[in-house]
């Protein structure tokens, strides 16, 4: 498949290198994209504008701050429910991502926990979210790849 036809071969390479050290500030960018530095914050600009550039922010691990096990619980909910569900999960500090999918399951959440125990009370407090009917775990051994996005600017 192909990228956006509006994203050009010199939107790739500045998004490549602000993948690769986003810290390094805008003068870094025009120097390594070989660009006047205007240029660089005026693309950069254009790309956060469209939401291509989604966040800076930067990216925690939640092992490296005390919550070593993760998993994804798969959830059947009650009809007409999506609005109230999603947000009484997003109560939960526990549960990082809510995502409606399709399939047996109506909604999928990534969820960390500090030890088997903590992630038992987590499973009691999603189960117990208004809009719950049923729920299957998967607990992640290793992340094996990604998350990614780099690879789809490879022209």
């Amino acid at each position: 498949m192909d990228m956006a036809p509006d994203l050009d071969h010199t939107d790739r390479r500045l998004l490549k290198i602000v993948l690769a050290g986003p810290r390094v500030g805008v003068r870094e960018f025009s120097r390594r994209l070989g660009v006047a530095r205007g240029t660089a914050q005026a693309r950069l600009d254009k790309l956060e504008a469209r939401g291509v550039i989604a966040s800076w922010a930067p990216t925690l691990d939640p092992a490296a701050l005390g919550f070593p096990l993760s998993a994804l619980v798969h959830i059947q909910m009650a009809q007409a429910k999506l609005e109230a569900t999603c947000a009484g999960l997003a109560e939960v500090r526990e549960v990082l991502e809510v995502m409606s999918v399709a399939g047996e399951f109506d909604i999928v959440c990534r969820v960390v926990a500090r030890d088997h125990a903590h992630l038992e009370e987590v499973f009691s407090a999603i189960i117990a979210t208004p809009g719950v009917l049923r729920t299957r775990t998967e607990v992640i051994l290793r992340r094996r790849v990604g998350p990614r996005v780099a690879q789809l600017l490879d022209e």
